[in-house]
């Protein structure tokens, strides 16, 4: 490997520093750990990936974007992978394999999709559709906080409220140290399991059994699908316009699915057109396929052109996933209002009947 040194300003000298060494693929060190808790936002990945888009665009090189890139406002663990990056790159290394060092920053189907750009030559326009699905996603992360600030309503709520008419009985300091013996502990073991939980969800090794679940899943797994065949559609449109044969682009577009069952459809898909079987036939297996790209594929390959069958589809597929995005957005707000509201109003129902309660029984006491 290639020795790589930089240079750090000192008010008389120059520090050497010792050649950055190259993660594996995959390597669970301690800095990809943390990154598993604490993911780059989507805010940031759609300024990564925009301006890789349009300095490609402009005919920079990759490492020349991502030397760039490095020292741009991506936050420390964007600027860093990007900085690890260049001189791979430089010395011949692609784009995709580099990617592949970090798992916990770009998903399997950002991975796919970059190497589907890269095979076909659109590297830059599949960069931009990559931050265009990531601005879309920044504007549905807000909502997704609020969700979450919404469910830890609850929670403080059934340890703080709850035990709170008991101080009439038993004074201020029982509740205090019943918040400090109880309420803080479990409020901390919360948090505690929800980041393991993330971590565990991330992980690579449980990356097939996450998917199945929620593929199996009624309205996400919808939704999971719909922006699989999205991708899956834009990588083999990619592909096949830079003459590249329709088995090995279905091999390729496979992985960036972006879930590992929808994956193993398509690779099995892509297994039969090269053992020969028509693309209707081979999609037919593929139950994530809705019947509408199957049989418009199928007629394109009959027809011995997929230009026009493409622009169709990605529409089709933009409007679709647009749609139910929408309707599930709303169903599922709708859902979690509900739910937590009735967490909520379970736990202050319990907090003033436990509070009235304990007023009569004082008032008995005084009673004659």
């Amino acid at each position: 490997m290639a020795r790589r040194y930089v240079r750090r300003k000192q008010p008389t000298l120059i520090v050497e520093i010792e050649p950055e060494q190259a993660v594996a693929a995959g390597t669970m060190s301690r800095e990809n750990v943390m990154d598993y808790v604490w993911r780059a936002s989507p805010g940031r990945l759609h300024f990564f990936f925009e301006r890789l888009a349009q300095m490609l665009a402009a005919g920079m090189t990759v490492h020349e974007t991502l030397q760039t890139l490095s020292g741009s406002s991506l936050g420390r663990r964007l600027s860093r992978a990007a900085a690890s990056m260049v001189a791979p790159i430089a010395a011949g290394s692609a784009l995709s394999e580099q990617l592949d060092r970090y798992p916990e920053l770009f998903p399997s189907h950002v991975r796919g999709l970059v190497r589907a750009g890269e095979k076909s030559g659109w590297l830059d326009r599949i960069c931009a559709q990559i931050a265009e699905e990531y601005r879309a996603r920044q504007q549905r992360s807000w909502g997704q906080a609020l969700v979450q600030l919404w469910f830890s309503i609850p929670l403080v709520l059934v340890l703080l409220v709850a035990p709170l008419p008991r101080i009439i009985d038993l004074g201020v300091s029982w509740y205090l140290g019943f918040l400090l013996r109880v309420s803080l502990p479990a409020f901390l073991g919360a948090i505690f399991l929800y980041y393991l939980g993330k971590i565990v969800f991330n992980l690579r090794a449980v990356r097939p059994l996450r998917d199945r679940v929620l593929y199996g899943l009624p309205v996400a797994g919808a939704m999971i699908r719909q922006a699989a065949i999205r991708r899956y559609l834009l990588a083999l449109e990619a592909l096949i316009a830079a003459g590249v044969e329709i088995q090995e682009a279905m091999q390729i577009g496979a992985e960036a699915a972006g879930n590992a069952v929808i994956e193993m459809q398509l690779q099995q898909a892509a297994a039969k057109v090269r053992a020969g079987v028509p693309i209707g036939a081979a999609l037919a297996g593929a139950k994530a396929v809705p019947t509408e790209v199957r049989q418009s594929l199928e007629t394109a390959e009959r027809a011995g052109s997929y230009d026009q069958a493409f622009v169709g589809l990605q529409d089709w597929a933009r409007q679709r996933q647009a749609t139910t995005t929408r309707v599930a957005g709303m169903a599922g707000y709708g859902t979690v209002l509900l739910v937590v509201g009735g967490i909520v109003a379970a736990a202050v129902g319990y907090a003033f009947l436990s509070y009235f309660q304990a007023i009569m029984d004082r008032a008995e006491e005084f009673m004659p």
